[in-house]
């Protein structure tokens, strides 16, 4: 599984060099606590993030995503890199497969790397994220509830252990933002380390 997808994403950077048309958008967000996979990144403190993303008409895509940490040691900051390739079939069938490295600027050993592979139709959604040299796999379903607003995802994070957040965009925007209400739940696979938290977040 691993092989198949190096060579899809290396089959994708081969051709970067054909994004024409490219669209640029951004976003930022702030919310009460960083929650990744269920886990706090923060020590359950506020966290501000931010990114952009370039993406073709081909479907190839590339971007940057950062937050503020806090692990205790001398990271400060996590800052994501990606790219990959996304497309959607005549059926309705989506699928995206890229990848994501994680960096930590102060504390390199941090720092790991995933290739993705994504599939969606209607409202449902999987993504499997390989670990690369060593670093743990993680498996995820989502479901969205229509055009509620409502979401849920579950997730199996290997040596860690299975998160689950249930989400909900609020229909109307505060001075222009939108706001997100969730709650997450981890269950450590180590007795004493699960986490639940309330999540409220202003993005735009």
């Amino acid at each position: 599984m691993k092989n198949l997808l190096k060579l899809g994403v290396i089959t994708v950077f081969s051709s970067v060099m054909s994004l024409q048309a490219a669209e640029f958008e951004s976003n930022v967000a702030l919310s009460n606590d960083y929650v990744w996979r269920g886990m706090s990144q923060t020590s359950e403190e506020p966290a501000i993030s931010g990114g952009f993303d370039i993406a073709g008409d081909s479907g190839l895509y590339f971007g940057t995503w950062a937050s503020n940490v806090e692990f205790g040691d001398g990271a400060a900051l996590e800052l994501d890199w990606y790219a990959g390739y996304a497309s959607e079939l005549e059926n309705g069938f989506s699928y995206d497969i890229g990848y994501l490295a994680y960096t930590y600027p102060g504390e390199d050993s941090l720092d790991f790397e995933e290739i993705y592979l994504g599939l969606g139709y209607s409202y449902f959604g999987y993504t499997f994220s390989s670990g690369q040299d060593g670093a743990p796999d993680n498996s995820e379903i989502s479901v969205a509830l229509g055009d509620t607003g409502l979401g849920f995802t579950y997730g199996d994070y290997d040596d860690y252990g299975e998160y689950t957040l249930i989400s909900y965009d609020l229909p109307v925007s505060i001075a222009g933002l939108s706001v997100s209400l969730a709650f997450s739940d981890f269950d450590a696979e180590a007795d004493g380390a699960d986490e639940d938290t309330f999540l409220i977040t202003f993005s735009m």
